[in-house]
């Protein structure tokens, strides 16, 4: 008898030697996990380590306030400072700082009351480099550490920004020593209102409050006095930045989730196929008087070691995957959640163990099949020759395929969990599983009844299905156990390939129709400018309708509003609106509702998906926008659109309802209808230069063609489903390494059947036509319940997770093309495979040594 510490010797010397023999399908299985791994540790990485910096920026910028006083439209009057100042003892607010936010197209400049900020965000205080003199200056910058970097200045040096169709021209008079990591400017509050055309506006009042009060209280408070203005507190604007990005984040993690699955059914079929080949092995060992549980240990441990060393390789690998993202793409992925924030690399080392973790118990449920394909308690039946090709059959049923199916029914109709999908992701999980249960009962019927058919058709038998072919459908109708295996990773890999096929597929041709219907006209422009700057002079449209070949001109104007302290911002468009018909002015689904003629003057606004989805808009109902200084504003939904561009919700007004609201008459862009059979780029030069000569403060405006909007558009988003694609790439992989080790497998059982075909007088040939014939069957069969599954899979991921998770609704459109591509491209490697698996597995002196074994 062995000592323990012999058992352990002899556990690590079998494993070390099962390890060397099986290094190439190993190493395959391992990328495979460390590939899926790698890309859930760099998406967690990237999403986290944005959120980190973009969160230490805004605490930078925000000071050490307790609280933020914001109004819907963005701007608040700066005679309100007075008002709330006189006000502070009765809301039990310490100080006030009034706060001006210049978004330029180089950094951020933030307007200070320095007096008044001493007390609220110290933090943000400017050191000068002349005195304190300097920072009343009009022409007085002062820049961080990080901003003094990023743009190459000194001290001292001249810097000009770009506002909107505007440039400042401003001189750097010193440092802003706590906000050193921040790439921000700080100026004197006047001086930005002056320098930038803000006069009389600021963005916000940042609050300290009094020991005892908290922004919740404040807030109720305010609201109790019907209060206009919104309090923001730091877990409001921590759950606001969250939303901006979560539900592309928690897409792009589910999809490396998938990258994982795929990779545990090619890990599985890798540990399959090697207990296959040390069957003898084992039987051998417990012959010898190792247990069952050491047997069964010993399997565990190839399925544990390999996933655990996936999981440590993908971490790094993962690592050094997110620092090249965040380098070549900033912190969004491509979603421009983030842009133009500075992103460090920080490691949430929790996540990375837990997956790691993930990846190691993948590894050990890998190893469940093989488990349960073989006789523990009769060894000696297995080192019988002949007795591996015994394979475990029950007559297959669908009853757990048809629980399954009932669970993923069941989850769909759950709500979401946090705004997010969980049970749609539930819901396709369960599917797949179904599907996977059912292929047993689906191979057991379709090939006994093509069995059957054969039998019962002797002359066409006899005259025109060859005799290859018979064999090839009898031999798969008696063991749809042993053909089950075989092709389980083929339709799990294929059919996640197919459901993200289709819904990329149908998410780009509803992109590509949307841009069709909200780009009619043939030239656009735009500030350049985020929402929330002002726009340029409404002069501008007549001065471009002169224009010769301009046939019609048309002007927009963009602003952020606030529905929600704790939600982003939607956008609020104004431009010319078609009430007759508003399928020319706005992308509708379904029928436009307009007010009743019942002699009231409604207000007609017309609102994406999100806002029914968010804030449970619908059409021909009323609803509320806070778009006066004197409070809401009731509204009339004349109807929903659909809106691929900004998820988070977009309220559309007709121009003359809001500039007789806001009194703001400045545009934000411009589009152009250019008469039949002028140039565009023609008419385009000519108002450039227009444009220039006798506007040139508007020099700056950029101008861009229909077309090159929707190139541009697709380009992006042909970006951002990149690694969907790379995903199907290796979804087909793994289903073809499936393939390929599982044939292996079965040729390793079949060797003594083969060997009687070729002493009966098959010819080698023949041998391998016959393994060929049957792999090129089952997956023919793979593939097309694959595709079944994958576009029941598709309906959900466009019908639930997408609505959802973006509040985007769209058609499905099935890429039969691109369908038909990969199909062959499976099916002719995957026939390939076996031929060659066949030529290397069918040696005739093996199959001759496999007839004379009686032991």
């Amino acid at each position: 008898m062995l000592s323990l510490k012999g058992h352990q010797l002899l556990f690590v010397w079998l494993l070390k030697g099962v390890s060397v023999q099986a290094r190439v399908r190993w190493c395959v299985a391992l990328t495979m996990v460390a590939i899926g791994v790698m890309l859930a540790v760099a998406i967690h990485t990237v999403n986290h380590s944005a959120l980190a910096s973009f969160g230490q920026a805004l605490d930078t910028v925000n000071g050490q306030a307790s609280a933020q006083l914001v109004a819907p439209l963005g701007d608040i009057d700066d005679s309100q400072i007075d008002v709330w100042d006189s006000r502070r003892a009765d809301l039990g607010i310490r100080s006030i700082s009034p706060v001006l936010v210049v978004r330029t197209d180089r950094l951020t400049v933030l307007g200070l009351d320095f007096f008044k900020a001493a007390f609220v965000s110290a933090s943000l205080m400017p050191s000068g480099a002349d005195g304190a003199t300097d920072i009343f200056n009009a022409k007085a910058l002062f820049l961080s550490v990080a901003a003094l970097n990023a743009l190459n200045v000194r001290v001292g040096d001249s810097i000009v920004l770009q506002h909107g169709p505007e440039s400042v021209s401003l001189v750097v008079a010193g440092e802003v020593p706590g906000a050193a990591s921040q790439v921000i400017g700080v100026m004197d509050i006047g001086s930005a209102q002056w320098a930038f055309n803000r006069i009389g506006v600021v963005s916000r009042l940042d609050l300290r409050l009094e020991d005892g009060q908290t922004p919740q209280g404040l807030r109720a408070a305010l609201q109790a006095q019907s209060e206009t203005l919104q309090v923001v507190a730091m877990q409001d604007r921590d759950r606001r930045m969250s939303l901006l990005s979560r539900a592309y984040r928690v897409n792009l993690s589910v999809l490396a989730m998938v990258a994982l699955l795929t990779g545990g059914f090619l890990l599985s079929t890798a540990v399959n196929l090697s207990i296959v080949r040390q069957r003898s092995e084992l039987a051998l060992l417990g012959v010898l008087g190792a247990s069952e549980t050491w047997l069964r240990r010993f399997v565990w441990a190839q399925g544990g070691l390999i996933g655990a060393l996936g999981g440590m390789l993908g971490v790094g690998m993962g690592l050094l995957l997110a620092a090249v993202l965040m380098h070549w793409f900033g912190g969004d992925l491509g979603g421009n959640y983030f842009a133009k924030s500075q992103t460090q690399l920080v490691i949430d080392w929790m996540a990375m163990a837990v997956l790691a973790l993930a990846a190691t118990l993948m590894g050990l449920a890998s190893a469940w099949l093989p488990l349960m394909q073989i006789n523990w308690r009769q060894p000696m039946a297995v080192l019988r020759a002949g007795q591996a090709e015994t394979l475990l059959f029950t007559k297959p049923t669908l009853k757990w395929s048809l629980m399954a199916v009932s669970l993923s029914m069941g989850l769909l109709l759950l709500p979401t969990l946090d705004e997010l999908p969980w049970a749609a992701y539930g819901s396709i999980a369960a599917l797949l599983c179904a599907g996977l249960l059912a292929m047993p009962w689906v191979l057991a019927q379709l090939w006994g009844g093509l069995s059957r058919a054969l039998m019962h058709s002797h002359a066409l038998v006899h005259s025109r299905v060859p005799a290859v072919c018979r064999l090839a459908v009898w031999r798969l109708a008696q063991a749809p156990a042993a053909a089950t295996p075989l092709i389980t990773g083929t339709v799990a890999a294929f059919s996640l390939t197919v459901a993200m096929m289709v819904m990329v597929s149908s998410f780009r041709t509803s992109v590509s129709d949307w841009l069709g219907m909200v780009l009619p006209a043939d030239l656009y422009t735009s500030s350049q400018a985020m929402a929330d700057q002002p726009g340029f002079d409404a002069k501008v449209q007549a001065l471009i309708a002169a224009v010769p070949q301009v046939q019609r001109v048309e002007t927009s104007r963009q602003r952020s509003l606030r529905l929600a302290h704790d939600r982003p911002e939607v956008m609020l468009v104004a431009k010319p609106l078609n009430l007759q018909d508003p399928m020319q002015s706005v992308a509708l689904v379904g029928l436009a509702r307009l007010p009743p003629e019942d002699g009231q003057n409604r207000l007609t606004v017309f609102g994406s998906e999100a806002m029914a989805d968010v804030y449970g808009w619908r059409a021909g109902q009323e609803a509320s926008l806070p778009l006066t200084a004197q409070g809401e504003q009731r509204v009339w939904v004349g109807g929903l659109f659909r809106d691929y561009g900004r998820q988070h919700g977009t309220v559309v007004m007709s121009t003359p309802d809001y500039e007789r609201l806001t009194g703001d008459r400045s545009l934000s862009s411009v589009s152009v209808w250019v008469v039949n059979g002028a140039d565009p780029a023609q008419v385009m030069a000519q108002i450039q230069a227009r444009v220039q000569a006798q506007m040139p403060e508007l020099a700056q405006l950029k101008w861009i063609s229909a077309s090159d909007v929707r190139q541009l558009s697709l380009q992006i988003f042909d970006r951002s489903f990149a690694m969907t694609y790379a995903l199907e790439a290796a979804a087909l992989f793994v289903a073809l390494f499936s393939v390929a080790a599982g044939v292996t497998g079965q040729l390793i059982l079949r060797r003594r059947e083969f060997g009687v075909l070729a002493h009966l007088g098959m010819s080698e040939q023949d041998r391998w036509r016959l393994v060929s014939l049957e792999v090129g069957l089952l997956l023919v069969v793979a593939v097309v319940w694959a595709t079944f599954l994958g576009v029941l899979m598709s309906q959900i991921l466009i019908h639930k997770v997408n609505p959802e998770s973006f509040h985007w609704t769209m058609s499905t459109h099935f890429a039969v093309g691109q369908w038909a591509l990969i199909s062959g491209l499976l099916l002719a490697i995957g026939v390939l495979t076996a031929r060659w698996a066949a030529r290397q597995g069918l040696d005739p002196r093996r199959l001759a040594e496999s007839l004379r074994a009686d032991w």
